[in-house]
């Protein structure tokens, strides 16, 4: 393995799969999980190639091979896990020639996509304020100055019963 580094407020990344929030938590096998975020990173690359088909979609090329071997899985648990994101619907196969790889077009959740405006629920809402909240302690800010608590306190003792 290559020599480690802390991240600091310079770094830029660079050789890195991305897996969209949606997929989190879903019931995507981790295998299958891994495997969509490197068909998605090398979607990336066919953006940049202009590998685009006659719909305007991006497709890659990505023989079944050599993602066993870039991953250090066996075929069979390259397939299986391909057959799980064909049924998840993350991903559609165009059968080629014998000997080309197959046309593989990956999908994204619409939220991931910049410009498509998320539902936004209470767990996902984004933050839009200006004031960072340390996460190390201490009185949270509250959002809402108008809104009056009323604290009540209980007195348990011998004579309260």
């Amino acid at each position: 393995m290559e020599a480690l580094q802390f991240l600091t407020r310079g770094t830029k990344l660079t050789n890195y799969s991305v897996i969209p929030n949606d997929l989190h938590g879903g019931e995507l096998s981790s295998t299958a999980t891994i495997l969509y975020s490197k068909l998605l990173n090398r979607s990336n690359l066919s953006i940049t190639n202009g590998k685009v088909d006659e719909v305007g979609r991006i497709y890659i090329n990505y023989k079944l091979e050599d993602l066993a071997e870039e991953m250090g899985k066996s075929l069979t648990t390259i397939k299986e896990n391909m057959r799980e994101l064909v049924d998840a619907g993350l991903i559609e196969k165009k059968r080629m020639t014998k000997g080309r790889a197959n046309m593989i077009y990956v999908k994204v959740p619409e939220t991931s996509i910049v410009g498509k405006s998320p539902v936004v629920c209470t767990e996902n809402r984004p933050y839009k304020g200006k004031k960072t909240v340390s996460t190390w302690g201490g009185k949270l800010a509250t959002n809402n100055n108008n809104k009056q608590e009323t604290i009540t306190s209980y007195k348990y003792g011998e004579d309260t019963f």
